[in-house]
C-alpha cells in the first residue's frame, strides 16, 4: 500500500470517527399521552429543534437536552425528530425516532385508612378507565364505577356523547342505567340524610389527561352546581388519578364527603392496581 493510499484511508477514518463521536443520539420514553425525549450534546449546536412529524413543536437552547412532547393520543404511533442547528439554522445533525404512546386504561383505587367512611359507603373507591373514540370529541376516557359485587356502572360520561337527552333533568329515583349510575356514585359522597329530587348534566369538558363534569342538582326548590374533575398523572412510576368534587354552594360543601386520610388533602388519589 502506498503512502498516499495510507494517508487517504487514515483521513477517511478520522472523518468517520469525528462524525460518529458528535452524532446526535435520541432516547425516547413513552407515556399515555406524551413522549419524553433526551439526547446528547452536539458540538457547535446553538438550538435543538423538536418536530412531531412535519409539525414544529419547540426550539430549545443548547443547554437544554430533554423535552416532553405532550397532548398526544393514547395508543398512537408518532415520528419525532430532534435536530441540532447552528445560530444560522444550519443543520449539524438530526435523528428521527418512532414511538407508540401507552394508555391510561386500567383499574384505579383509593383506600380509606380511617374509620370515617360515610356509614360504610366509602371504605374504598375504585374505577375502571377505558379509552374510546368519538367522531366529534375525538379520543376520551370512559369511567366505570367498580362495585363490591363485581358489577360496574359507567359514571363518565353518564349520557352517550352528543346524546340529544344530555342536559335533560333526571329524577333522582330513576332506575334506568343513567339514573342508577348517578345515584350509586352520588350516594357515596352525600353525608346528609337528604337526597336530591332531580339532577342534570350542565356540561362536560374533555382534555388529554383530564375530564370534568358540571352537574346541577335540585332539592327542596334549591338548585346547586358541582364540578367533578378527574386528573391523570404519573408519580414515582405509578399511574394515578386525582378525583375532586367542588362547589361554590356552602350547602353542597357541607354535605360532601371529603378525603379523611391524613396528609392527603381534599382530593381522592386513586392508584392503578
Amino acid at each position: 500500500m502506498t503512502k498516499r493510499l495510507i494517508s487517504v484511508c487514515y483521513l477517511l477514518f478520522a472523518m468517520v470517527f469525528a462524525l460518529s463521536a458528535s452524532a446526535l443520539s435520541v432516547k425516547a420514553e413513552s407515556f399515555p399521552t406524551s413522549i419524553g425525549l433526551s439526547w446528547n450534546e452536539v458540538e457547535g449546536a446553538v438550538y435543538y429543534d423538536i418536530y412531531n412529524g412535519s409539525e414544529s413543536v419547540a426550539r430549545l437552547p443548547s443547554d437544554v437536552r430533554s423535552f416532553t412532547v405532550t397532548r398526544l393520543n393514547s395508543n398512537g404511533s408518532y415520528d419525532i425528530c430532534v435536530a441540532a442547528r447552528t445560530a444560522d439554522n444550519a443543520d449539524l445533525d438530526a435523528e428521527w425516532v418512532t414511538c407508540s404512546t401507552t394508555s391510561w386504561d386500567g383499574v384505579y383505587e383509593w383506600v380509606n385508612k380511617t374509620d370515617d367512611d360515610n356509614k360504610g359507603r366509602m371504605k374504598h373507591f375504585s374505577v375502571r378507565l377505558a379509552t374510546k373514540v368519538d367522531d366529534v370529541y375525538g379520543q376520551y376516557l370512559e369511567m366505570y364505577l367498580q362495585n363490591d359485587d363485581g358489577s360496574e356502572l359507567r359514571i363518565f360520561p353518564l349520557f352517550d356523547l352528543c346524546s340529544p337527552e344530555s342536559g335533560n333533568w333526571v329524577d333522582y329515583d330513576d332506575d334506568g342505567r343513567i339514573g342508577t349510575a348517578y345515584r350509586e356514585n352520588a350516594e357515596r359522597f352525600n353525608t346528609s340524610i337528604f337526597k336530591p329530587s332531580r339532577w342534570r348534566v350542565d356540561r362536560i369538558v374533555i382534555d388529554y389527561d383530564s375530564t370534568s363534569a358540571y352537574i346541577q342538582t335540585s332539592a327542596f326548590g334549591i338548585t346547586v352546581d358541582t364540578e367533578t374533575t378527574y386528573n391523570l398523572y404519573i408519580e414515582d412510576g405509578l399511574r394515578k388519578m386525582s378525583f375532586t368534587t367542588t362547589s361554590e354552594s356552602s350547602l353542597a360543601k357541607s354535605v360532601l364527603f371529603h378525603n379523611p386520610n391524613p396528609g392527603e388533602g381534599d382530593a381522592f388519589i386513586l392508584t392503578e392496581i
